[in-house]
């Protein structure tokens, strides 16, 4: 059954209103008719399952049969601190962090980055938010704007377990939760963009209380390396 945000203020006495690009997607590319069910979700975390009744030029309007809170948000709450991949990566990377539960994507320029400045970061929250549409989430994750490599390592937060992933630390996950005893349930996750940090970068993320940690021997691509220690995170930690 297709899933579309919607806020509250769009639902009255069982009557949801759809408008703008998700009308245009119900009626030009699903054809969904009068009758066809559908899933609405709001920003508080409650699922709608209603009819459509009737497609006006611009609005769908929508019988709401029932509504339901649904718990698919991840309990743990993990921030992706990714240094900025060339190319179309990051569509990649945003669409596997929304299905796995990341609550906050950052793209960063590092020291080797390619690629400096963006145009991309409303294209990458369309596509958070398709993805979590698909997924079955909620609250698609926050996009925020491009920021500097020395910004993300100033932004450290107390009360956050701060992890900067590089291919020459021999430590591992498991290495750090027994060295710490658990993760907290907040966590900042740094990956860097192809070619990976430089030392200078991990020494100074080191300094503000980043820990280095690796993935095992073998080296991951940029878009590999955020996707596999959010699921390993996920099944330590969260709801996997």
């Amino acid at each position: 059954m297709p899933r579309f945000p919607i806020s509250q203020n769009q639902i009255k006495n069982n009557l949801a209103i759809v408008s703008g690009s998700d009308y245009r997607h119900i009626v030009k590319v699903l054809r969904l008719k009068p009758g066809n069910e559908i899933i609405l979700f709001d920003e508080i975390g409650v699922e709608h399952i209603g009819k459509i009744t009737e497609i006006g030029t611009k609005e769908i309007r929508i019988t709401i049969s029932e509504s339901r809170r649904t718990e698919t948000e991840s309990g743990l709450n993990i921030t992706l601190l990714q240094g900025i991949p060339k190319g179309d990566k990051m569509d990649f990377i945003v669409e596997k962090a929304a299905e796995l539960g990341v609550k906050t994507i950052v793209p960063v320029v590092t020291e080797r980055s390619q690629t400096r400045k963006t145009k991309r970061i409303e294209r990458w929250r369309r596509i958070a938010l398709e993805s979590s549409k698909q997924s079955g989430r909620m609250l698609p994750p926050d996009i925020l704007d491009l920021i500097s490599f020395d910004n993300a390592i100033y932004s450290y937060d107390k009360g956050y377990s701060h992890l900067i992933f590089y291919e020459k630390c021999k430590d591992n996950i498991k290495d750090i939760i027994k060295h710490t005893g658990k993760a907290t349930e907040n966590i900042k996750i740094f990956i860097g963009p192809e070619g990976g940090f430089s030392e200078s970068e991990v020494s100074a993320a080191k300094e503000k209380g980043f820990i280095p940690i690796g993935l095992g021997p073998r080296i991951l691509r940029t878009e590999t390396a955020g996707i596999v220690a959010v699921a390993v995170l996920q099944f330590l930690f969260g709801d996997i």
